[in-house]
């Protein structure tokens, strides 16, 4: 009787197994691109490497004048549901680095020139103990990328031109399949 209950019990949870959907993030637009007269920027949500998530973009930015453009990060926002939700991290940033970050580094692009760059959402990154004592042996110890969730997902992007501002928005929607 115990044999038949146990055969029994295995045996649903290899049916309930087999019948879990996976759930599957996608992107519309896949990648999202902005043109003004000076720059290009496109946006693209990025999966997390072996999983079915997002948890980063690639920016790419591109300079349509032969003058100098400024990507201002320090005013420069994630949007979440058309909503500031802080700032953007950047692949490669370290334990030390992120904790004493108070103002993000301007970037220059020079005229005609592009810049590419993975940013990911600094509100949304997750702390991992073993990776804070493991601080100064990789760049990315101490946390990790955090789930960009469904909805409108993006950026407030702020430009600088001689000192004039000009500020894009680049959404695009993630959603659950």
């Amino acid at each position: 009787m115990k044999k038949r209950i146990a055969l029994g019990i295995a045996i649903i949870s290899l049916v309930l197994t087999g019948c879990a959907k996976e759930i599957i993030y996608s992107s519309s637009p896949p990648l999202k691109t902005v043109s003004t007269d000076l720059f290009e920027a496109t946006l693209e949500p990025l999966k997390a490497e072996r999983y079915n998530y997002y948890n980063s973009f690639r920016f790419v930015f591109t300079s349509k004048t032969d003058k100098d453009l400024i990507l201002d990060w320090s005013d420069t926002f994630y949007l979440q549901n058309k909503r500031k939700y802080g700032r953007f991290g950047w692949e490669g940033l370290t334990f030390e680095e992120l904790r004493g970050l108070k103002e993000e580094p301007d970037l220059t692009v020079a005229g005609g020139k592009t810049k590419t760059a993975v940013i990911f959402p600094l509100r949304l990154l997750g702390w991992r103990e073993e990776g804070v004592r493991m601080k100064n042996n990789t760049p990315e110890a101490g946390f990790t990328l955090g789930v960009i969730t469904p909805g409108e997902n993006g950026m407030s992007l702020a430009v600088r031109q001689n000192g004039e501002l000009m500020r894009q928005d680049i959404l695009v929607n993630i959603t659950l399949d």
